[in-house]
């Protein structure tokens, strides 16, 4: 299928999987990075739920390959939602997010699946706290990570509930053409705001502000029969045929597809399968036993990477409790004095009533011997503390501050583990195999040293070297930032440490001037997260001395990371990439940076922008335009979806 699932999609989907309510969730799967699969049953049927995170979901009866070793999302499903029972399947307004409420004993859990670009899968506890997410992720409005309360991303626009008087506001205040407009800001998607068009007979790229209110009336009705369509449930799924190979699907023929082969289905749900069928086999083929080394390792990763998270936030929890044990030192003592005589009375009941009765009790479990409570840490917020009342203050404290050093501990051989993890890949890295003739023109080439990493060229001819990972990271500065260097950081988290040399490729000095930080701190910014979720980005640069490792007392600097004291000074850049091809030494390579920078070294290059297009497709087309190959494209793109913006000079060059 050669598009993401459009909100219209997840409204056919979720309408029919309603049939699903009622079913119970048996053993949970993790297939492979991003899947999962979800056994149902009930006493008419057993069948199963396959999702792929960010893609699609869809009910199969298809025996799918499971592994034998559960992961740990795997083992939170089960522990958490195993023999639920499904109450409802919503979408979350019109957006492409799945809501799956399950009802267990210990109240309503909710299975959420994000089914778009840098989604999620999250299971959220009755309280809407975050249990596990499939991965842990920050935005700067969210964060997906355990023991946060679930939040979603903006509500964006749902044109079931437009009024004419909205729908007129929207496009009289856009500036794009028609079809985007329709596409993003009413939330249309491509397809069906190119189909709109095409009922409504008006150009799909005429300016919005140029259209007459007559015009504007048409549009509105020509939606509101589409949209009735989709509240009728007058579905009629279809999938499209090229060379009667499924190139898409839809859930009831469209006017854009008039000329194509059409092969009608029974169901929406019916049609994802066959492409999820055909999409596996060709995998299959493709998969050569290094990349399902890799990939197993790379599981392994995210997974040793999310025991790490649970582990830093179980010990900061721990602490906290001592802490706030000894805070309210002198309540707890007199409640737990309180609780010691219930316990020695022989007439308990009207002792413990108003012992349950203190603002701050929650609960009394006498058999146990166990005190709930709820009490405010400093910043006044709320935390429950469970107190042992054969032991005093001091005691509780100390089993809180014991139990976060034996999760230090744990968390010590986590950390290790994810380093060999590590080191496994960077190995297996080196192994990969190349097709022969590839081989023989990279060994007739000559390496630099800077290519083991992200790299670029000032325009000035400074080198630039950036880490692709922790690790990298690490050895970048403390390998490569000398005295006359510069150490540049995007201002995210989760953005590679630069250092632009004072030398160039030679090592020859080489003076840093405002230019090329300027262009270090783009290149800094370009191949952080930002990408992924913004236009510009800040990005700073400061002088070696001020990077440190050593933590102030009560700090933690994990691997790659560096804390930075004294003066930034930032530069504000559009996230923006230009890919070219250039010559080092009568040796051909593909150069990324900074436009002002690229277009110097080269002849030829293309400009990128984060956008909506794959990164991999694009860097093929890109390997086609210099005639390398896509390995060589891929290693200098940035870190998500991208636009090609523009192209500059002949692929010949």
């Amino acid at each position: 299928m050669n598009r993401e699932l459009s909100s219209f999609d997840i409204y056919v989907l979720v309408s029919e999987l309603q049939h699903l309510s009622g079913s119970h969730i048996g053993k949970c799967y993790q297939i492979g990075k991003d899947e999962i699969l979800i056994k149902l049953s009930k006493p008419e049927k057993k069948t199963q739920l396959y999702v792929k995170n960010e893609s699609f979901i869809c009910e199969t009866v298809q025996p799918i390959e499971t592994p034998t070793k559960p992961s740990t999302f795997a083992m939170t499903l089960r522990k958490y939602l195993t023999n639920g029972r499904i109450t409802s399947i919503e979408q979350y307004g019109f957006d492409r997010i799945i809501l799956i409420n399950i009802q267990k004993k210990e109240g309503d859990f909710q299975l959420v699946f994000e089914l778009f670009k840098n989604g999620n899968i999250i299971i959220v506890n009755p309280e809407g706290t975050i249990v596990l997410p499939l991965k842990i992720q920050h935005w700067a409005h969210r964060s997906l990570k355990p023991h946060q309360p679930y939040v979603p991303p903006p509500i964006p626009a749902n044109p079931f509930t437009l009024s004419y008087e909205e729908f007129i506001t929207i496009i009289r205040e856009n500036k794009k053409d028609l079809v985007r407009t329709l596409a993003v800001s009413l939330n249309m998607s491509g397809t069906y705001a190119e189909e709109l068009c095409k009922q409504a007979a008006i150009d799909k790229n005429q300016k919005t502000q140029e259209i007459d209110d007559t015009t504007a009336q048409h549009l509105f009705s020509q939606l509101q029969q589409l949209l009735n369509k989709f509240t009728k449930h007058d579905f009629n799924p279809s999938l499209v045929l090229e060379a009667d190979v499924p190139v898409d699907i839809l859930p009831f023929p469209l006017k854009t597809y008039e000329t194509k082969s059409m092969k009608p289905i029974e169901t929406f749900n019916q049609g994802l399968c066959e492409f999820i069928q055909q999409q596996t086999q060709e995998e299959t083929v493709k998969e050569s036993p290094w990349e399902k080394k890799r990939q197993k390792l790379q599981r392994q990763l995210v997974q040793q990477q999310q025991i790490i998270e649970q582990f830093q936030q179980e010990i900061k929890e721990k602490k906290k409790q001592g802490d706030i044990i000894y805070l309210h030192y002198q309540t707890i003592d007199i409640l737990l004095q309180k609780a010691v005589t219930i316990l020695q009375q022989k007439n308990k009941e009207d002792a413990l009533e108003r012992l349950q009765e203190e603002p701050r009790v929650e609960s009394f479990d006498l058999s146990k011997g166990v005190l709930q409570v709820k009490l405010p840490d400093n910043d006044s917020n709320m935390h429950m503390l469970f107190l042992r009342v054969k032991k005093n203050v001091a005691g509780n404290a100390d089993l809180a501050y014991n139990e976060a050093k034996k999760l230090q501990k744990k968390l010590e051989g986590a950390q290790k583990a994810l380093i060999e993890t590590q080191n496994k890949i960077e190995h297996l890295e080196k192994q990969k195999p190349e097709p022969q003739e590839q081989k023989t023109k990279q060994q007739a080439q000559k390496h630099f040293w800077f290519e083991s990493y992200r790299w670029s060229i000032t325009s000035q001819g400074n080198i630039i070297v950036a880490g692709r990972d922790a690790k990298t990271n690490e050895r970048v500065v403390k390998k490569y930032l000398t005295e006359e260097d510069r150490y540049i950081h995007a201002d995210i988290h989760g953005a590679p440490s630069c250092v632009i040399k004072n030398t160039d490729i030679h090592g020859k000095p080489l003076s840093i001037d405002e230019k090329s930080l300027e262009e270090a701190c783009i290149f800094a910014a370009s191949y952080s997260r930002a990408w992924k979720q913004f236009a510009e980005a800040q990005a700073y640069w400061v002088r070696p001395e001020q990077v440190s490792k050593t933590p102030q007392s009560g700090e933690f600097v994990p691997r790659g990371a560096f804390i930075i004291r004294g003066k930034r000074n930032y530069h504000q850049c559009k996230l923006e990439v230009a890919i070219g091809k250039t010559v080092l030494d009568d040796a051909e390579k593909i150069i990324a940076g900074a436009v002002s920078a690229v277009r110097v070294h080269s002849k030829s290059y293309v400009v990128l922008q984060p956008g909506s297009d794959d990164a991999t497709s694009m860097a093929k087309q890109i390997a086609n335009r210099f005639h390398v190959s896509v390995d060589e494209v891929l290693q200098a793109m940035p870190p998500g979806p991208v636009q090609l913006i523009e192209q500059v000079g002949s692929s010949k060059e």
